[in-house]
């Protein structure tokens, strides 16, 4: 294939990932699963793209104009991208996270040049708690003068941003059956769900781990999946946005993160390996014949300093 012509910012490079169909994890009487590679933009991860999004949907809006603040509560991935898309356009960023999210993550928003604050967590796991003392510091700098917060899990341009991925996988495969994704801010779901069900009866299923199982209990907890699981009902996740809502095994989901590195050579965090153990549930149901599609929401890179890929003793 020829390379794509050179483009004027890092920005225009966001979106437009590739696809993969799996050869080895998928059994014959399954359906087809297809997995969109997100980590192939720039911060390694689909956070780029609901961060170019909220920031140029600001500014369209006059929300968001030059010498002001943007401020996020973060795991990581969205604080990442934010920190990129502010750096190129001019914006200090100042997000909070915690030692509950992974040092690769918070080093990669100083890297772009963000102003870090951190939150502690409860002996560095995910829990409601910290997303209390997260939304209590949010409200305090939103409040501050020529301030803007993105507010990640309200803000509807998120939707448009994943909305891209949706449109992605129906021009690269074509009718899809199934769509199954981890929920955090519901955003990537949500925005996917409306593309494909715009061009046909897509099922769509909201994954979450069985740690912190709020959709399918009422019930949140520690858990150590980044990035989802909030231990609250996502603004986003309204009805007809999903069909049905699954609570994935947390030590299934690393295995097979660990697994889909060593089998299908996509190498990628917590998240899509509990979005694939979803998938191949429901491309087991669904059977051959149907399409079953998936996302790969980061690059492993993020969690080597962890023990997600650290050899057994």
């Amino acid at each position: 294939m020829p390379a794509p012509a050179a483009v004027d910012s890092v920005l225009h490079t966001i979106g437009h990932t590739p696809l993969v169909r799996l050869a080895r994890l998928a059994p014959p009487d399954a359906a087809t699963i297809l997995v969109k590679l997100e980590y192939f933009n720039p911060t390694g991860s689909y956070k780029d793209r609901m961060a170019l999004a909220m920031i140029e949907g600001a500014e369209a809006r006059g929300a968001l104009r030059k010498g002001m603040r943007v401020v996020e509560y973060t795991g990581g991935s969205t604080g990442s991208s934010l920190a990129l898309v502010c750096a190129m356009k001019g914006y200090d960023f100042h997000p909070l996270s915690s030692d509950a999210f992974s040092a690769e993550k918070l080093n990669t928003m100083r890297a772009f040049g963000a102003g870090l604050e951190m939150v502690p967590s409860d002996g560095g796991t995910v829990t409601p708690a910290l997303f209390d003392r997260f939304k209590a510091r949010i409200a305090e700098l939103a409040n501050e003068p020529d301030t803007y917060w993105t507010d990640q899990f309200n803000n509807t341009d998120a939707l448009e941003g994943y909305a891209g991925i949706g449109r992605e996988l129906l021009a690269q495969a074509g009718p899809i059956d199934a769509f199954v994704g981890m929920v955090g801010s519901a955003g990537m779901l949500v925005g996917v769900s409306r593309a494909l069900k715009a061009h046909g009866a897509t099922r769509v299923v909201a994954l979450e781990p069985d740690t912190s199982p709020f959709l399918t209990t009422g019930r949140g907890g520690p858990h150590r999946v980044e990035g989802t699981a909030a231990g609250f009902w996502p603004p986003h996740l309204t009805p007809g946005t999903f069909d049905e809502a699954r609570a994935i095994s947390e030590e299934d989901g690393r295995a097979m993160a660990r697994r889909l590195a060593q089998e299908e050579g996509i190498f990628a965090g917590t998240s899509t390996g509990l979005n694939l153990v979803g998938a191949l549930q429901l491309a087991r149901e669904l059977g051959p014949g149907k399409v079953v599609a998936t996302v790969a929401c980061d690059t492993g890179l993020k969690y080597l300093a962890g023990d997600l890929y650290r050899p057994a003793p």
